[in-house]
């Protein structure tokens, strides 16, 4: 842009100063010289200074075309920004109703039953069967065992689910995304057929991860109002091997 203002700025100010210079144009003052030699050089300072006329439109024509052509790319990325904010508000909004509709049905259950489904299990009755890196991050998620979850917690006192798998690796040496989704395409994908204690499980929907320990069981840091603890296979559908 600013480059666009000088460049018009100066292409102004030539055509006011040659209007102030020869109101009837160079050309018309050349034509009434009497001098040949006055003519011929004369001339040839008209063609100089046309060609370095023409020579600055052109580049200030380029240089518009360029500034128009960024415009129409900003609106386009404009554009394309309310249309993802758009698509995040819908999205918002629907998990905000599936909160509500969950804390609807939480309170419809009496105490002893909130309770229990609050209650978090951080009771391990075996001994995971795991070496090395993944031996190394079980021990660490264990250890994490009875710390609330937070939303957006990596430690030390609180966790999410992947903030608790990403520094559980991390104290193995092994370096993982921050979210769900890459950290699962960070690893190898297993059937669950193949599971071995130190790979990671997770939702379809990428929505939440553990590692896994064995004996059909999963350390995680599970939601709101709960803990760091040991919970059951069931919900996860896919694993990866990392490490």
């Amino acid at each position: 842009m600013a480059s666009y203002n000088r460049q018009k700025q100066q292409l102004g100010d030539a055509i006011v100063q040659q209007q102030l210079d020869a109101p009837l144009g160079t050309t018309a003052s050349l034509l009434g010289s009497n001098d040949p030699d006055e003519f011929i050089e004369g001339l040839g300072a008209v063609q100089a200074l046309n060609s370095t006329r023409a020579d600055a439109l052109a580049e200030f024509g380029e240089t518009s075309k360029e500034l128009k052509n960024r415009r129409a790319q900003l609106k386009d990325r404009k554009d394309a920004l309310d249309e993802a904010k758009q698509d995040a508000d819908a999205k918002r909004a629907q998990i905000r109703k599936k909160y509500e509709a969950a804390k609807a049905q939480l309170a419809r259950l009496d105490a002893l039953e909130q309770k229990k489904f609050n209650d978090s299990d951080v009771d391990l009755d075996f001994d995971p069967k795991a070496s090395g890196r993944a031996k190394t991050a079980i021990n660490f998620a264990l250890a994490q065992l009875g710390d609330p979850y937070v939303y957006g917690g990596t430690g030390p006192n609180s966790w999410d689910c992947s903030g608790l798998v990403m520094k559980a690796y991390a104290a193995a040496g092994v370096s993982l995304p921050r979210v769900v989704g890459p950290q699962m395409s960070a690893g190898k994908s297993v059937p669950f057929s193949a599971l071995q204690p130190g790979d990671l499980v997770a939702y379809a929907s990428m929505s939440h991860i553990g590692i896994y320990l064995g004996n059909g069981k999963v350390v995680h840091a599970p939601r709101p109002g709960k803990s760091v603890e040991i919970t059951s296979l069931s919900g996860f559908s896919v694993a990866a091997r990392v490490g």
